[in-house]
């Protein structure tokens, strides 16, 4: 009897886009369906370097919207005065996914909790390898990985840029690409009839 491989569908994502963040939830459906994510990273916002941007209060009707799918989805959402640098976090998960694709998925799990849900500064090197120890990565190697880990980052970017991905989150199966949080009936139909 043969096994049929599971549908690769491959997400691009940025630890500061709150869209990213409730994303989790959209994933967690995809993968009860029995389909193959492979997380890539993407800096969606460039122009925020060392040190952040300073935001302010955030208030309106994508933020009451975020706030309400992430309440659905168990993740709690802690909106700071600063987004935070993102490179130096997306490098490590791209790092650390070349050789430890399961330990990439938790770290990633990690910095976004840490960013939105206490609050933290994820531009922090102490941090980063803090919470790559704690997902089961070297931390020790990933502190000494600069040059490498960024280096996976541009070749994770240069395959968005490949693949035509703008935005996130961008979700993309065989020639089919979705962007944005949909609602989660509209995702759990997507998965069906992926795996149809």
């Amino acid at each position: 009897m043969s096994v049929v491989p599971a549908v690769t569908v491959e997400h691009w994502f940025d630890f500061i886009c709150p869209h990213c963040y409730v994303a989790q939830d959209r994933n967690r459906i995809l993968r009860r369906h029995g389909l193959h994510l492979v997380g890539h990273a993407l800096q969606i916002h460039p122009e925020i370097g060392p040190g952040g941007a300073f935001v302010g209060p955030r208030s309106g009707p994508t933020y009451e919207f975020l706030a309400r799918e992430a309440e659905l989805a168990g993740l709690p959402m802690r909106w700071t005065d600063r987004i935070p640098y993102s490179r130096p976090a997306l490098a490590a998960f791209e790092w650390l996914r070349g050789s430890r694709p399961e330990v990439a998925e938790r770290f990633a799990t990690a910095v976004f909790d840490a960013y939105f849900g206490e609050g933290l500064d994820i531009e922090s090197d102490d941090l980063l390898v803090r919470l790559a120890e704690e997902a089961g990565g070297d931390g020790d190697a990933l502190r000494a990985a600069r040059a490498s880990a960024e280096a996976a980052l541009v070749q994770s970017e240069h395959l968005a840029r490949e693949r035509g991905v703008t935005s996130t989150p961008t979700w993309i199966a065989g020639s089919q690409r979705i962007s944005g949080v949909h609602p989660r009936r509209w995702f759990e139909d997507w998965a069906a009839a992926l795996t149809r």
